[in-house]
């Protein structure tokens, strides 16, 4: 069972689509288990974070029109106990 959950926490979709030059929509959605305490950031926005960087070479701003969306996530087992999908613009400096 601890292997299950191991690798549903992992499990990370990114997505990133040019909306025009050097501006790109970005999605994450994984399933994960209890991520918030009120020291943590949400890890869908350290994600779309990373993929922004990847995406903008190094020169991403900051994320904008940050809106959270349905998951595709699912389980078969119930190993996948929350998802979550988060979707963000970032225009490249």
């Amino acid at each position: 069972m601890a292997l299950l959950l191991a690798g549903c926490q992992s499990d990370l979709s990114l997505h990133s689509r040019r909306i025009g030059p050097g501006h790109y929509q970005l999605v994450a959605d994984r399933c994960h288990l209890g991520y918030r305490d009120a020291q943590q950031r949400n890890p869908l926005e350290l994600d779309l974070e990373g993929l922004a960087t990847q995406k903008c070479r190094g020169r991403a701003g900051p994320l904008e029109a940050l809106q959270q969306i349905p998951s595709r996530k699912g389980s078969l087992f119930g190993e996948c106990l929350r998802s979550g999908a988060l979707r963000a613009e970032v225009r490249c400096r």
